[in-house]
């Protein structure tokens, strides 16, 4: 299966569903990591210009973990909302020229704005896709596509319905993650915490609630054309 994944930042993909996308890859995927926004804002020493290029390195090795492809729509962080159609046409390029089976993403209730426009941007821009005279350089995917919602971060006002076991992939999880190094230092400097031990205490809280190992929890998009009759995650 092709399966496109799009978070807003880079790093966001791999905190909520690296886990998922290397079980995806063990399986045989075919998997394409997108994120809208450039990490222009996520530093406090690094000027924007330097850290976009950082981040845009760290993420292309992340994906390189399991062999996915990495794209950056290039929004500037805290502005996804201001290039709302920017960025619908952007992921709708996208969806026409990967024509995935699925898609992971944000929940539109997020702790940030960014990440709740991303939600309703790809879910936008599915429909953009199909129709003919949107324009666009790709022909017209001409199917609805299911879309999968990624958990709220810190797992607050988040009530999954699909839980992932990926105990097995829990260290290339974290190996995808460790790549976003500017990151985990700016995040321990904004937030005074360690995100590798929170991302795991997430997946293990998850998991201690599905008796295994580590879980990542996902919601379905419940609208007309994307309920999927199939299971499309991995057990």
């Amino acid at each position: 299966m092709n399966v496109l994944a799009i978070g807003c930042h880079p790093d966001d993909l791999e905190i909520n569903a690296g886990g998922t996308l290397a079980k995806c890859a063990k399986r045989g995927d075919k998997i394409t990591m997108v994120t809208l926004a450039n990490g222009s804002a996520g530093h406090k020493v690094l000027s924007k210009e330097e850290i976009v290029k950082v981040r845009f390195v760290e993420a292309t090795l992340s994906a390189k973990e399991i062999g996915a492809d990495y794209y950056c729509l290039g929004l500037d962080d805290c502005f996804v909302r201001r290039d709302y159609d920017e960025g619908v046409r952007k992921v709708s390029d996208i969806i026409r020229k990967v024509k995935p089976d699925f898609i992971i993403t944000h929940g539109e209730h997020e702790y940030m704005e960014d990440h709740s426009v991303t939600s309703r941007i790809v879910f936008d821009a599915t429909m953009a896709a199909t129709v003919y005279h949107y324009p666009s350089e790709y022909p017209a995917f001409e199917k609805y596509t299911p879309i999968f919602y990624m958990e709220n971060t810190m797992m607050i006002n988040s009530f999954p319905e699909i839980f992932v076991d990926i105990t097995d992939t829990i260290d290339t999880k974290i190996k995808m993650y460790s790549h976003h190094k500017s990151q985990i230092e700016w995040l321990k400097v904004h937030d005074d915490y360690d995100m590798i031990e929170a991302v795991k205490s997430f997946n293990r809280t998850r998991g201690l609630q599905c008796d295994t190992g580590y879980v990542e929890g996902f919601t379905i998009c419940k609208q007309a054309h994307h309920l999927p009759t199939k299971r499309y995650l991995p057990e």
